[in-house]
């Protein structure tokens, strides 16, 4: 017997549900269907205006006969909130990164503005969470929108990234579309890694550099490394807590 509970069906909301006005159907992979109106996605779309001059049959459902059906890609969230950036409603809540990279690919398939985009999507990249969950994504799509502060807010939280790991390289690439990211933080890594050590030796030879408590015993190598580890967090989390967040360590690395 097979006890499994069935998803639940995705509820269309307003204005896009089978009671709004519109005048043709968007119908996702699971069936799900969004009635829309086709000017409004003229205006911010170039790639729905062709889809739109395509002759559809009108195979809808029965309480929306008689209009156009256009199939889509997309799953139902990501439609839906697609929709909701391109019309003049509140705008949508984007609670995961998730939906975030989605968005951004069918944005891109949509020709939807860039501007329009980043509008949406700057708040879940920069928000605390998302960066401690997921910093790589969070780079990658900021560059990708070309939010510049965002991706230094980012780049921040991928110090106990191994860059060298070819799969980091390629979520890197790919999520970006830019190998220039990949590069631009490989090096920006390596210039905080310099800046870290040139901190750390202005630390006096007659200290341990693990510990302020004793003034006589060396530093081990592993010592270092914890202090290091150390000095990159303390520097990760006063970020956190600025308003306009710029790269101090080293100037210019960014640029």
């Amino acid at each position: 017997m097979n006890d499994s509970v069935p998803a639940p069906k995705f509820i269309v909301q307003p204005p896009f549900n089978s009671e709004s006005v519109g005048d043709c159907i968007l119908r996702s992979p699971d069936g799900t269907e969004f009635k829309v109106v086709k000017a409004i996605l003229y205006l911010g779309s170039t790639i729905f205006r062709d889809m739109f001059d395509i002759p559809q049959a009108s195979n809808a459902s029965e309480n929306q006969a008689d209009l156009p059906v256009v199939p889509v890609e997309e799953d139902p969230e990501s439609m839906q909130t697609l929709l909701q950036m391109l019309y003049p409603v509140e705008p949508p809540p984007i609670k995961s990164l998730s939906l975030a990279r989605k968005l951004v690919t069918a944005c891109d398939k949509y020709f939807v503005n860039s501007a329009k985009v980043r509008l949406h999507l700057k708040e879940i990249l920069s928000k605390s969470q998302s960066l401690e969950e997921d910093p790589l994504t969070c780079y990658s799509l900021s560059w990708r929108l070309g939010l510049e502060e965002e991706a230094i807010a980012a780049s921040r939280y991928t110090h106990s990234v191994d860059l060298a790991d070819n799969a980091v390289a390629q979520k890197i690439v790919s999520t970006s579309g830019s190998l220039e990211s990949f590069a631009r933080l490989w090096d920006l890594k390596f210039r905080r890694e310099q800046a870290l050590d040139q901190i750390l030796a202005l630390a006096t030879d007659k200290r341990d550099i693990a510990c302020g408590h004793h003034t006589t015993t060396p530093g081990s190598l592993k010592d270092y490394s914890v202090r290091k580890g150390d000095l990159r967090v303390a520097l990760m989390v006063d970020e956190r807590r600025r308003a306009d967040i710029r790269c101090t360590l080293v100037e210019g690395v960014w640029k």
